[in-house]
């Protein structure tokens, strides 16, 4: 081999060598323990190192194609240009997708504050795009900069866990290879007297779907009695999959929670020990309950149920505010490191 090409293959070889660590990295993850933000993370940067690779390859390739100015210059601007386009794009249609969803779950559930959220979300992503940065122009020259850029920093990380949030969301709502499962959870979601909701229908009939995938299994309708409510949500969801045709021995009432956390507790404490079972409920609401169920030490997997689509957006932004409620120690950890960070400096710059 000639010394050019053993120069050029080098950080070809070697790039190639980090992306099969990070994506074994990922493999890893999602095979073992998979409802963490890790598996967010690790497809993040697997999907990083295959882009410098793939950039390193096109950058060395000019010691074999003679010709290659014709083409790589014009082939990067166009990647560039299409990652432009498309990161702007986005941008804007997720702010008139907050906003629009957030004008029509108002109009449609009531006036309720945790309806609200959709549209704060788009007002807060134009504020910090547009507003935000003009602020900054009346800090950088007193000592009003460090609050500002502590500021920055955590909406910052607030912005990057929140991607990984959803990303690692999708991901959990993916099964492959599953094994046979003897019980199939569904969560309950609030009846209108004796009478489920449509959003509750729905987490129902995936269940079922699921119950019939799964020859023998037992369908475990979890849901207490809320207010306004003239039975336990439980006892209306089993009454519904019988009408749907499942048989009244197929299906264990629990009626005595009234959280996600006591759903999964006590739903588990119904099941003969070391079963394999699954969590249904709706598509936004898998991810924290699977993380709830990782921390009270349940190994099972989750189904996501479809919903209304104007409901999901303002549903996930709820969901992942009380995903940072359930990880506030670890919140607290991270952005008072950053606050005791910008102190120091603001000291030793005195």
């Amino acid at each position: 081999m000639h010394l050019k090409e053993k120069k050029m293959l080098n950080p070809i070889f070697i790039t190639f060598l980090i992306f099969l660590l990070f994506l074994g990295r990922f493999l890893w993850v999602i095979t073992h323990e998979r409802r963490s933000l890790h598996a967010g993370v690790s497809l993040v940067i697997a999907l990083f190192t295959l882009a410098i690779f793939i950039a390193t390859v096109l950058l060395n390739i000019a010691d074999f194609d003679p010709h290659y100015k014709d083409w790589i210059l014009p082939l990067f601007v166009t990647v560039f240009i299409i990652i432009a386009v498309g990161t702007i794009t986005f941008i804007l249609t997720l702010i008139i997708m907050f906003i629009y969803d957030g004008i029509v779950i108002i109009r449609k559930e009531g006036n309720r504050w945790t309806n609200y959220l959709s549209l704060g979300m788009g007002i807060a992503i134009i504020f910090f795009l547009f507003f935000f940065p003009q602020i900054g122009r009346f800090t950088s020259s007193n000592w009003l900069s460090y609050p500002y850029v502590f500021l920055t920093l955590v909406i910052l990380y607030l912005i990057t866990i929140m991607m990984m949030f959803t990303l690692t969301s999708w991901i959990n709502l993916v099964n492959w290879h599953v094994q046979h499962l003897d019980y199939v959870v569904v969560l309950g979601a609030g009846i209108m007297g004796k009478t489920v909701t449509p959003l509750l229908a729905s987490r129902i009939s995936r269940g079922i779907e699921i119950y019939h995938k799964n020859p023998g299994s037992k369908l475990i309708m979890s849901g207490g009695q809320g207010p306004g409510e003239d039975i336990p949500e439980a006892e209306a969801m089993a009454e519904y999959a019988m009408n749907a045709g499942v048989p009244k021995a197929d299906i264990i009432i629990e009626n005595k929670s009234r959280t996600t956390n006591e759903n999964l507790r006590f739903s588990h404490a119904l099941m003969k020990p070391d079963s394999k079972f699954c969590i249904v409920t709706s598509s936004y609401h898998v991810y924290r309950a699977l993380v709830l169920a990782k921390r009270q030490g349940l190994k099972c997997i989750g189904y996501g149920a479809k919903t209304k689509w104007y409901f999901t957006l303002n549903a996930f932004v709820r969901e992942f505010i009380a995903y940072l409620v359930i990880t506030k120690k670890m919140q607290t950890i991270i952005i008072g490191t950053l606050a005791a960070v910008i102190i120091l400096l603001a000291i030793f710059s005195l």
